[in-house]
């Protein structure tokens, strides 16, 4: 009686955490749509259980594996949860094996992991000390033998059952989501594939796809949008234009101050003198290279496809090349390795004239001696060597910089740029992050410093923004503006635009942009009507209010304040930014272009995918 007390305890302690991780797993993190259908596979788990593993479990033998089965199963599931909490997708085999080098553990440790996660580890804790026979006194008898507490018979139609709810549940899932084809189905909406068939044919499906090759798809250009048509110059159509990619700057650090310090000074005062993107928003899909993806190449970032790594940079709309054939010599910059992202083979196919990289800036000649670090070189010394490879360059120029010294984990500062004023923050990840921050201020002050110095301000449009947020979530200090939304998805992130030429009047931009907005903005400032067809973003000149695609696995649709989810081609309002809720509906056209230009965001990187 106790022996079978006890495999019913441990068998009920392993199903419960099972069942507690697996639907987190498919409901809030894969996010399927059809959480009726889920139960109902959750309800077949319970009865394969009883019907299979509770019989065995008297066996130690069968306790460590199942126990060695819950730690993988824990495994998979905290990895996708940690992904999830930081991108706001579930981990694909596409991000697996498609990251780059970084101090993961710290990163993990000091930004994405909380103390409740722990509660994730408690059914393993409890099986654990079961399997050592603590508490239920399992292996202080012998080897129990394999009993079979079901009749043959009534094990047999358990099981017929089980089959039968599985394919029930399958098949009003298929028809609930349009009967759609698999491979169709995966490329268009993958929490509506795992609704249908679950997770392990999720992973399933999308190896073999990557060992099947590229699914056929024909790219179909959207319905003609709105974009910049001749175009009246704001400025000298021959002006340079230098762009900066500030890693990890908050639009909430805009005129921000922490016990009487801002935080970035001299950013508050660019504000105040420049064009301001006052609802602007990153692309930060799958790593920080979206920003420049989307910058670069007027498209939107799509999940699970690392595009500078994948595709062919060659075959997509470019920026550079437009300004490349108006005369202008291409120039990217970026402290970290050129191999970081594949930003080396992206950028020349791109069309830069030259990248210049790691190995291009002295470890020897800087500033500040800042510990080596994986980033590269400082941010100072990084525009300081910059600004003299600048300065004999053939003009006008088209400049693109990264920053990386507020990358987090926001170590990498000068240790006497620790500011007093922030000293009583008891978040010490807080703290680096205000640190980190301020020394990139410093650096940017001293970058713009420069070019006057230079001669080469009063002929350059800057465009400023950030790549992403820091994602910061404490008590004292958060990165995001907010939103009340009533499903988990990855909140847009709000960053800083700001767009300076001595010509340009300071002014607010009112209306809301993305990153993908960038190309035809400076094509239009500059008076260029090069604008390649395939630009998925539009002018922010413009005034009328356009949808912002964010495409995760669940595409995302930002218009006027509310957020809505493409979801099994329709659109469903989910929430709004915090006190801006409102009974808006996307216009019809306006719907049936933001779902048109998520079936080609999708369709192009599939299209044009590197042939090795």
């Amino acid at each position: 009686m106790q022996v079978e007390r006890d495999r019913v305890f441990f068998t009920g302690v392993f199903v419960l955490g099972l069942l507690v991780k697996y639907n987190v797993l498919m409901l809030s993190i894969v996010g399927v749509p059809l959480p009726a259908t889920q139960l109902l596979r959750s309800a077949a788990v319970v009865m394969l259980v009883y019907a299979c593993l509770l019989p065995a479990t008297g066996r130690r033998s069968v306790r460590v594996g199942t126990y060695c089965g819950a730690v993988l199963f824990t495994v998979v599931f905290l990895a996708n949860l940690w992904y999830n909490r930081y991108f706001g997708n579930y981990l694909s085999l596409s991000e697996l094996t498609g990251g780059e080098s970084f101090n993961a553990v710290e990163v993990l440790v000091r930004h994405i992991i909380r103390p409740s996660d722990l509660l994730y580890l408690l059914d393993l804790l409890v099986m654990g000390l079961t399997i050592k026979g603590l508490g239920s006194g399992l292996n202080t008898r012998k080897e129990a033998p394999l009993p079979y507490i079901l009749p043959g018979v009534r094990r047999s139609l358990l099981l017929l059952t089980v089959v039968g709810m599985l394919s029930l549940q399958a098949v009003v899932a298929h028809y609930r989501v349009g009967g759609r084809p698999a491979t169709e189905l995966f490329v268009d909406s993958t929490p509506a594939f795992a609704s249908v068939y679950g997770l392990v044919p999720l992973y399933t499906f999308e190896l073999y796809l990557r060992l099947a090759g590229t699914p056929e798809v024909r790219v179909q250009l959207p319905s003609e949008h709105p974009g910049a048509i001749d175009p009246e110059p704001l400025i000298d159509t021959y002006s340079n234009v230098i762009v900066i990619q500030v890693e990890s700057l908050d639009k909430k650090l805009i005129n921000y101050s922490y016990n009487g310090h801002e935080v970035v000074p001299f950013v508050n005062s660019l504000v105040e003198t420049s064009l301001y993107g006052h609802n602007f928003y990153a692309q930060h899909v799958n790593g920080s290279f979206d920003a420049d993806f989307s910058v670069l190449t007027g498209l939107y970032p799509v999940n699970r496809h690392y595009s500078f790594r994948d595709n062919d940079m060659s075959r997509f709309p470019s920026l550079v090349r437009i300004l490349n054939q108006r005369g202008y010599r291409t120039l990217a910059f970026h402290g970290n390795d050129a191999e970081f992202f594949n930003r080396g083979v992206a950028y020349s196919e791109l069309g830069f004239d030259r990248f210049y990289s790691r190995p291009d800036f002295s470890m020897d000649d800087r500033t500040y001696r800042v510990e080596d670090s994986y980033l590269g070189i400082n941010d100072y010394d990084f525009f300081r060597q910059s600004l003299q490879l600048l300065e004999n360059t053939q003009e006008p120029f088209f400049a693109y910089f990264i920053t990386v010294t507020s990358h987090t984990p926001f170590s990498f500062y000068p240790e006497e740029f620790a500011v007093d004023a922030f000293d009583k923050l008891n978040s010490e990840f807080v703290r680096d992050f205000f640190n980190s921050v301020y020394f990139v201020d410093y650096a940017l002050q001293m970058f713009f410093q420069g070019l006057e110095e230079r001669g080469l301000k009063d002929n350059t449009l800057i465009v400023m923004f950030s790549d992403h947020e820091a994602a910061l979530e404490t008590p004292e200090y958060s990165s995001s503006i907010g939103f009340e939304v009533n499903r988990n998805v990855k909140e847009p992130e709000h960053i800083p635009l700001i767009i300076r030429h001595p010509d340009i009047e300071q002014d607010t931009l009112t209306r809301t942009g993305t990153l993908t907005d960038l190309a035809p903005t400076i094509l239009d400032i500059l008076g260029l009507d090069e604008i390649d067809p395939e630009f998925m973003g539009t002018s922010l000149l413009q005034p009328a209010e356009q949808p912002v695609l964010f495409i995760h696995e669940l595409p995302q649709i930002l218009y006027r304040d509310q957020l809505f989810v493409a979801e099994l081609n329709e659109l469903t309002k989910i929430g709004h930014i915090e006190g801006r809720d409102a009974s808006i509906d996307i216009p019809p056209e306006k719907e049936r272009l933001a779902l048109e230009k998520v079936r080609f965001s999708r369709e192009v990187m599939l299209e044009r995918r590197r042939v090795e």
